[in-house]
């Protein structure tokens, strides 16, 4: 009698390839699964597996490379931030041109970096998962329009779109790759039929469709102003409506241009907006670091009067 030997999870053989070509990042790849388990992994390989293949090919590299160079771009940058106490980055309109018009940078490093650390990052899987399991059965039954400002690589979008089944949603960046990659991950997904993208700052042209649920994940410390940003966002949701508003603090990249010293001034923020805070998460990493320099992110489910 034979037995049959399971084959190697899209995790395994990943992890495999970073060990290979980037070793000094692979400890943290396993590490996360000892903290999160097989439910983690399976979700990795699920996500993973979609939006860059389910087996080993050019996409795989491309994203190893990515996932590389943009935790090397953090490394540097918090090293930096330590040193000086400031972020580099100072002007909005200098960040456009240097990272967000930049292919080279949005779609070699950035976007798949940022997908492939929200599971890899333990204080960004943490919120992640949070986000799924605990934010969206609250909010669910009052959702039927989405709207993800700032999408990035369109992660909570998509998990957004999966957790609720009746829902649509709306994308928006000032980034065209961006909204590409997003828009790809929505159709490795098979999500596309429910959300569509657009290219447009809601500060100067606002939303006609209010949303249900208005989500923004670590965009404000990307913007010289993020208060008014965070105004904005009130005002392109439903009266009632919920908001879910993240933003890193005391953490540096490429760019990040806004520092937060605490989660208390993101609060105030949100507060002097008018929304009503309903639930915070706070998570960090580096705890061996001390507390003015220890990247961290902070969620908020808030809710509008």
């Amino acid at each position: 009698m034979s037995s049959r030997t399971a084959s190697p999870s899209v995790f395994e053989q990943l992890l495999a390839l970073c060990r290979e070509r980037f070793p000094r990042f692979a400890d943290q790849w396993t590490e996360s699964r000892r903290l999160f388990g097989p439910e983690w992994e399976q979700d990795f390989s699920t996500s993973v597996g979609a939006a860059f293949g389910s087996s080993p090919s050019p996409a795989w590299d491309g994203a190893l490379e990515g996932y590389a160079e943009f935790c090397t771009d953090a490394l540097r940058a918090q090293v930096a931030f330590e040193k000086s106490g400031r972020y580099r980055a100072t002007s909005y309109a200098a960040v456009m041109v240097e990272c967000y018009q930049s292919a080279e940078y949005m779609l070699r490093r950035y976007l798949p970096g940022l997908y492939l650390s929200h599971f890899i990052w333990p204080h960004h899987y943490r919120l992640v998962r949070a986000f799924v399991k605990s934010l969206l059965p609250v909010v669910a039954g009052e959702v039927r329009l989405f709207c993800e400002v700032g999408v990035g690589c369109g992660l909570y979008s998509q998990k957004t779109l999966q957790a609720l089944s009746h829902a649509r949603g709306v994308g928006y960046d000032i980034s065209d790759y961006a909204l590409d990659f997003t828009a790809d991950v929505m159709r490795s997904h098979g999500l596309s039929d429910r959300y569509a993208v657009h290219n447009q700052d809601i500060l100067t042209s606002p939303v006609s469709n209010l949303a249900d649920l208005m989500i923004c994940q670590e965009v404000l410390e990307h913007l010289e102003d993020p208060a008014a940003f965070v105004r904005g966002l009130y005002a392109a949701t439903r009266s009632g409506g919920w908001g879910y508003i993240t933003a890193a603090i005391n953490a540096a990249h490429t760019d990040h241009i806004y520092l937060y010293r605490s989660p208390d001034e993101v609060r105030a923020q949100i507060e002097a907006a008018g929304w009503r805070v309903q639930d915070v998460q706070v998570e960090s990493s580096y705890p061996e670091k001390k507390p003015e320099f220890r990247p961290t992110i902070a969620g908020f489910l808030v809710r509008r009067g």
